[in-house]
């Protein structure tokens, strides 16, 4: 049996979400590690091949809401350079001995031969991009593109 991702949530990236704190959605707060008392933790999710450590706390200030926020969150935010617009889409993955791990895709919107599609990388020094489209549920293209593996070619 391999492993099986469940998606935690998705949403469109906002300036608040780019330039200060990404607001997660308080309705998935059981898919994600309890706080155990306290009004933050540092989880990790897996982006391309890369864990990211990120600041999960809940607003101590005004309106309750679960945040990831901080200097851990803009260090992805720029590394990966996510953009107003990008789909920020977290996944929670059970692997077959029982253990689990966050994964996180982000795609940008592009325009494909006029198909609107999600175009996703792996961060700013992709190599790899997919794009794909989902037409209907049951129906779904996707399409890798990559550098050409070429012998003998001056790179």
């Amino acid at each position: 049996m391999a492993a099986h991702s469940k998606l935690v949530f998705s949403k469109f990236l906002t300036d608040s979400d780019i330039k200060k704190r990404l607001a997660v959605p308080s309705a998935i707060q059981r898919s994600l590690p309890p706080f155990n008392g306290g009004p933050a933790l540092i989880f990790q999710f897996l982006h391309g091949t890369r864990f990211w450590p990120i600041l999960y706390s809940i607003r101590t200030k005004g309106y309750n809401k679960p945040v990831f926020s901080g200097r851990l969150w803009r260090n992805f935010v720029i590394y990966n350079n996510l953009n107003v617009g990008d789909r920020f889409t977290l996944y929670q993955v059970q692997v077959e001995d029982g253990s689990s791990y966050y994964r996180v895709e982000v795609g940008r919107e592009i325009d494909f031969l006029g198909i609107n599609a999600m175009a996703y990388g792996s961060g700013s020094t992709a190599d790899k991009h997919v794009i794909t489209h989902h037409h209907q549920e049951e129906l779904s293209l996707e399409l890798s593109l990559g550098q050409p593996n070429v012998e003998g070619a001056d790179n």
